[in-house]
């Protein structure tokens, strides 16, 4: 303990020197909201653009992606969105061209989602959404809701267009639509294509003045003023179990991440150190950045519990775990002034992100390419032990969180880990001082009191056996002075 102690003060001091130069996505944030140095979780392992791309003969492959604004991986196909190109591009789990579709049927399209059955794309242009069977053959469509909200034909005059951007569908068939100038919340469709409800609107946020001046104004005043109205639903997907992870807009604040479950009521988990907003600070580095606060484009769910969210203001993707635990931070942007002389391992303007197997697929409309991301030694460890702990195999999590602090000593997440595991197991006092270490209060206090209780019963044995001696002691005092002062008394008499 003493050891690692050591290290980690050794660990801070070096990095009050050298936190100027840390890279963009080596970083992330101490229990206090500090940016602390970290080791890379992920690197590039693969990119794929017009310059490359080759079909499954090793055969150059003439196309030219246009702006890709989502991605999707089903099986072992990706499928990326060309919106320039009103296209879907497939590709193998090789990275290689299989075919493309849909020029001669989408018009602008914007969201794609795939199941067993189908490939489901958000037909933005053409005001609908469209099913394809995996043969690329058009299955059906859905047309705008039979609600107020959208116009019903052409010439209807009332209401918007049904321009749906994303989508995704549960594993019983039901679709949940984000659609443009929709406010009252998500767009949830039964497996037939009929409209069925809106699902989780957000709130109307106030400001303080706002809801000062609002109280002082009249009926009149307000109809003036127009509606206020909720914020939209930026991106979405659905979990294994159905829970609609989504991300909106900064002013939901502290809430822009989501976990809404059947009823639209939000049940994130929110324990980590630090809220889950994307950056709390601009890190220093070499390059200027764009800044205010991080605004997510698009959110993915992996099979225990970890999310990651795609920030658009400086190209980084937060990953935490289902406790909200930041875990890790990579990407960063490359040349915005001149996107011709870009690296083509930085962001222009990434727009999507997907888990695919033990790799991380992030598209850019600017570069028009497809990175893949593979994960470090390190970041492989991270994702070992939030997996073991959400499997309920703590042992192994403990053994595994032992490893990445060999890797990066001030990874305060993994002292936590390891006191969760101490005090499930009972070892209070190791408990106690992995939880301070990992600023973990709550470990910490429930690592204290059977600790307390344990120290108690040791010694109380002992504390009877002294309290029995004073007594005994003071019984057979005050005897010998009542005995004595008897034979003084009979003297006297």
């Amino acid at each position: 303990m003493k050891k690692i102690m050591f290290i980690l003060i050794l660990s801070i001091l070096f990095l009050n020197f050298t936190i100027i130069s840390v890279a963009a996505e080596s970083y992330n944030y101490s229990p206090l909201g500090e940016v602390i140095y970290s080791a890379e979780a992920v690197s590039v392992a693969h990119i794929v653009d017009s310059s490359n791309l080759k079909d499954e003969l090793s055969q150059d492959v003439s196309i030219s992606f246009g702006a890709l604004v989502d991605v999707f991986a089903h099986n072992d196909r990706i499928y990326l969105v060309d919106k320039t190109n009103n296209q879907i591009h497939i590709l193998n789990d090789k990275y290689e061209y299989v075919n493309s579709f849909g020029s001669d049927t989408l018009l602008n399209p914007n969201g794609v989602f795939v199941t067993d059955d189908y490939i489901y794309v958000a037909d933005t242009g053409n005001y609908r959404i469209v099913l394809f069977d995996h043969d690329n053959n058009l299955y059906s469509e859905i047309l705008a809701p039979s609600d107020p909200t959208f116009k019903q034909s052409p010439d209807d005059t009332n209401g918007y267009d049904f321009k749906p951007l994303k989508l995704t569908v549960n594993r019983t068939g039901r679709i949940y639509v984000i659609a443009d100038q929709v406010f009252e919340g998500i767009l949830d469709f039964n497996p037939d294509g009929t409209f069925s409800r809106y699902v989780g609107a957000n709130s109307i946020t106030l400001s303080l003045w706002d809801a000062f001046w609002l109280k002082l104004t009249s009926e009149e005043q307000k109809a003036a003023q127009g509606y206020r109205l909720a914020t939209t639903f930026k991106n979405l997907m659905v979990d294994n179990e159905g829970y609609l992870y989504t991300v909106s807009d900064i002013t939901e604040g502290e809430k822009v991440i989501k976990k809404l479950n059947y009823k639209g009521i939000d049940v994130l988990s929110r324990n980590g150190y630090i809220p889950q907003i994307g950056d709390l600070v601009i890190v220093p580095q070499q390059v200027s950045l764009p800044d205010g606060p991080s605004i997510f484009s698009d959110i993915d769910i992996n099979d225990f519990g970890n999310y990651m969210v795609l920030d658009s203001t400086r190209g980084r993707v937060f990953t935490y775990d289902f406790e909200g635990n930041l875990l890790y931070i990579f990407g960063e942007l490359g040349n915005l002034t001149d996107s011709s002389n870009n690296l083509r391992d930085k962001f222009i303007q990434p727009t999507a992100i997907k888990y695919f197997n033990d790799k991380i697929l992030v598209v850019d409309s600017m570069n028009k390419n497809l990175i893949i991301f593979e994960y470090t030694e390190f970041g492989r460890l991270v994702n070992q032990a939030t997996q073991y702990y959400y499997d309920g195999d703590y042992e192994q999590a403990k053994d595994t969180w032992e490893e990445v602090l060999v890797l990066n000593t001030n990874y305060y997440l993994a002292y936590k880990g390891i006191a969760k595991t101490e005090l499930r197991e009972g070892n209070y006092e190791k408990a106690m001082e992995y939880a301070k270490l990992g600023f973990d209060d709550d470990t910490y206090s429930s690592a204290y009191q059977p600790y307390r209780y344990e120290k108690i019963a040791a010694i109380f044995p002992y504390l009877l056996v002294v309290i029995f001696v004073v007594l005994i002691y003071g019984f057979a005092k005050n005897a010998k002075n009542a005995i004595r002062k008897a034979k003084e008394e009979d003297k006297l008499g």
